[in-house]
C-alpha cells in the first residue's frame, strides 16, 4: 500500500457556502478563526504508480469566488482505501451536505446547515444555527447546538444533548435520547423508545406508537405538555415543586400514581381496570400536562427511576482475585480496564443484568488490545474470562430468588410488550395473537 496526501487551500470570506457531495467517503468539517478554507486529503492506494496529484480525480474542489461558494465532490475508486477528508473553514459557514455510506462530522460552526445522509453516522457539536437533517439507517448525535432542529429519519438512534431551540422530530424504528435541552419539542414516532432527561422544555408534544415514553421535568414553571402513546408505556417524572395541572386518560392499560396530593378519579398507587381518568392540580397549575394511552401503563411519579438497592461488592472481590496471576508487565493496564468494568457494575439494575454484564464484558475486552504478546494475551484473557464467568454466575444466583419490586416488574413487562410488538412487525404473529399475548401478560 502507498500513502498519498493532497491539500487544497482557498482565500474565502465569512458566511462561506460549502456543498459536499459524496458516496462512500466521509468528511470532517471543522470551523476556525481563519479566513481560509483548507481541504486535507490522505489515502492509501494499491499501486505504486499513483502520485499525490492523482487524488484530484478522487476529490474535486471548486471555489466560486464571486458567490463565496466552495463545492467538494468525490468520485469513488476501487483502488483507494482508508481515505480521510478534513475540511477547515471559517466558523461562519453554511453547510449543504449529501452523503451515502459515509460519516459526516460538523464541529464549531456558526451557520445553518442542511444534511441528507443514508447508511452513515452524523455527528454535530458546538454549532450556532439551525439544522435540517434527513437520514436513514445511521446514528445521529447532536451536542451543544443553539438553534432550531428539524429531523426526519428512520432506523437509527438519535441523541441530542445540551442544546436549545425548537426541535421537530419525525422518526420510525429509532431509540431517541434527549438530555438537558430547552425550548420546544415536537416528536412524532413509531416503534421507538423515547427517553427525555433533565428536560427544560416549555412546550412539548410527543406522540408514539408501539414504543415507550420516559420524560423528566426539570426547572419549568409554565408551559404545555402533551404525551400520547399506543401499545407502550408513558412514564412522567414530575418533581414536587412543579406547579402542574394534569389531565390523564388510559383506555385499557395500568395506571400508577406516585404523586403527593389529592386525586380526582384514581387512588394513589396502582390502578387496574377499564378506562381510567385522572385530574389533579398543584399550586398555580401553570404547567399543563395531558397524557393519553391505550394499551400501556401510565406512571406519574415525583422522583426519577431509582437504582437498585442490591449489594454488588462481591463483584470487585471476584475481579481482584482474577487479577492475581496476570503478568506483572501488564497488570497496570489490566487494572485500569478492570476499574472501568467496576464502574459499569455500579449502574446495574436488576431487570438489566444481562445487558449490563455484556457491557462489562466489552469493557474488559478493550484491555486485550493493549496487550501485545500473544502468549501473555491468552493468559490475561483466560483469567479475565474466568472472572467474568464467576460474576455472571454469582449475579444470577443472587437475583433469581429475589422478588422484583413493583417498579422493576413493570419495566420487565414493558420489555415483554415491545418484544411482542416486534414479533408482530416482523410478521411472526398476527394482530389478534399479539393482542391476546399482551392481554395475558397484563393479567398474569
Amino acid at each position: 500500500m502507498k500513502s498519498l496526501e493532497l491539500n487544497y487551500e482557498y482565500e474565502v470570506k465569512e458566511k462561506l457556502e460549502l456543498d459536499y457531495i459524496s458516496e462512500n467517503y466521509g468528511v470532517d468539517i471543522i470551523g476556525n478563526d481563519s479566513s481560509k478554507a483548507l481541504i486535507e486529503i490522505s489515502a492509501k492506494v494499491k499501486h505504486d504508480t499513483w502520485i499525490n496529484d492523482d487524488l484530484k480525480k478522487i476529490v474535486k474542489c471548486d471555489f466560486d469566488k464571486k458567490h463565496n461558494m466552495l463545492t467538494i465532490k468525490t468520485n469513488e475508486e476501487d483502488d483507494i482505501q482508508n481515505i480521510k477528508i478534513i475540511v477547515h473553514v471559517p466558523k461562519k459557514t453554511l453547510i449543504n451536505a449529501k452523503t451515502e455510506n459515509a460519516h459526516l462530522l460538523l464541529r464549531e460552526l456558526i451557520g445553518s446547515h442542511q444534511v441528507q445522509n443514508e447508511n452513515g453516522p452524523i455527528f454535530i457539536t458546538d454549532n450556532l444555527g439551525d439544522i435540517q437533517i434527513k437520514s436513514e439507517n445511521g446514528p445521529i448525535k447532536i451536542i451543544k447546538n443553539i438553534g432550531n432542529i428539524v429531523l426526519t429519519f428512520e432506523n437509527g438512534p438519535l441523541s441530542i444533548k445540551n442544546s436549545a431551540g425548537k426541535f421537530k422530530v419525525i422518526s420510525e424504528n429509532s431509540p431517541i435520547k434527549i438530555g438537558n435541552c430547552q425550548g420546544e419539542l415536537i416528536l412524532n414516532t413509531e416503534n421507538s423508545s423515547i427517553k427525555i432527561l433533565k428536560a427544560g422544555f416549555d412546550v412539548v408534544a410527543i406522540s408514539n406508537e408501539n414504543g415507550s415514553i420516559y420524560y423528566e421535568f426539570q426547572d419549568v414553571e409554565k408551559g404545555k405538555f402533551n404525551f400520547k402513546n399506543q401499545m407502550g408505556g408513558i412514564h412522567l417524572v414530575i418533581p414536587d415543586e412543579i406547579p402542574y395541572k394534569i389531565a390523564a386518560k388510559n383506555k385499557l392499560g395500568k395506571f400508577y400514581v406516585g404523586l403527593k396530593g389529592d386525586y380526582d378519579g384514581l387512588e394513589k398507587g396502582l390502578n387496574v381496570g377499564n378506562e381510567k381518568n385522572l385530574n389533579m392540580v398543584k399550586g398555580a397549575g401553570t404547567v399543563k400536562i395531558t397524557a393519553e394511552n391505550e394499551y400501556g401503563t401510565i406512571r406519574l411519579v415525583d422522583t426519577a427511576r431509582s437504582k437498585k438497592s442490591f449489594d454488588f461488592n462481591f463483584v470487585g472481590d471476584i475481579i481482584d482475585n482474577s487479577m492475581k496471576n496476570v503478568p506483572e508487565d501488564y497488570s497496570e493496564t489490566v487494572r485500569k480496564g478492570m476499574g472501568k468494568a467496576k464502574e459499569v457494575m455500579k449502574n446495574i439494575d436488576i431487570p438489566n443484568v444481562n445487558e449490563i454484564m455484556e457491557n462489562v464484558q466489552d469493557k474488559m475486552k478493550d484491555i486485550f488490545v493493549k496487550v501485545s504478546s500473544s502468549e501473555l494475551k491468552e493468559q490475561t484473557e483466560e483469567k479475565i474470562n474466568e472472572g467474568i464467568s464467576k460474576v455472571v454466575q454469582e449475579v444470577h444466583e443472587r437475583v433469581k430468588d429475589r422478588d422484583l419490586t413493583e417498579n422493576e416488574q413493570i419495566k420487565v413487562d414493558e420489555r415483554s410488550r415491545l418484544k411482542i410488538l416486534q414479533m408482530l412487525s416482523e410478521g411472526k404473529i398476527t394482530a389478534d395473537e399479539a393482542e391476546k399475548l399482551i392481554t395475558a401478560m397484563e393479567g398474569k
